[in-house]
């Protein structure tokens, strides 16, 4: 939860920072652009994110990637504190929380959606127009193959689950007859 309530403070200030200048949606995709460089780079990830080597190596080392990567003032500053307070593994959950803040911002929420087989394109686009019209925001749901399930769909946007799956409409029809 510490973690969770630092990294909306970092986020929180740089999507400041991007409102005022208009360049919120930029900094996100330069965060993406980190993040996947230091993925396909184990070795420099680590020596980022672990203490292991001394402080002025770690910041010659993100100096010459933010370089190499053309990455913003604002965003290179921010990736310096990190650094220097030892938090550069907060930058995944940094980018989370940039995100819903930006999503709040546009009116927009994020869901994940689960069916035991892929869905069609027209189905899924009628699915995300419902749930438009229940939230009044634009809805963009994650596709997550769920072979558990019979049929049907399960969704979950911002911790409210919808459970349309064949599975509870099973169990709820039991739990109806042993009413009776």
């Amino acid at each position: 939860m510490i973690s969770k309530s630092i990294a909306k403070r970092y986020a929180k200030g740089l999507f400041a920072v991007g409102e005022k200048n208009r360049k919120y949606k930029d900094y996100f995709e330069e965060i993406e652009k980190i993040l996947k460089f230091f993925n396909a780079d184990p070795r420099l990830r680590k020596a980022l994110m672990l203490p292991l080597l001394e402080i002025r190596k770690r910041q010659e080392l993100l100096s010459d990637v933010m370089r190499m990567l053309g990455v913003s003032l604002p965003l290179s500053n921010m990736l310096a504190m990190l650094l220097e307070n030892n938090r550069m593994g907060y930058l995944p959950l940094i980018r989370d929380v940039y995100r819903e803040i930006a999503d709040e911002k546009e009116g927009r929420v994020r869901g994940t959606i689960w069916s035991a087989y892929p869905l069609d394109d027209n189905v899924r686009m009628r699915i995300q127009d419902m749930l438009k019209e229940k939230m009044r925001k634009e809805v963009v749901l994650e596709m997550v193959e769920d072979k558990t399930l019979i049929g049907g769909v399960k969704v979950n946007i911002q911790g409210t689950i919808i459970d349309g799956s064949v599975k509870r409409q099973l169990e709820t029809l039991k739990e109806n007859i042993l009413k009776e």
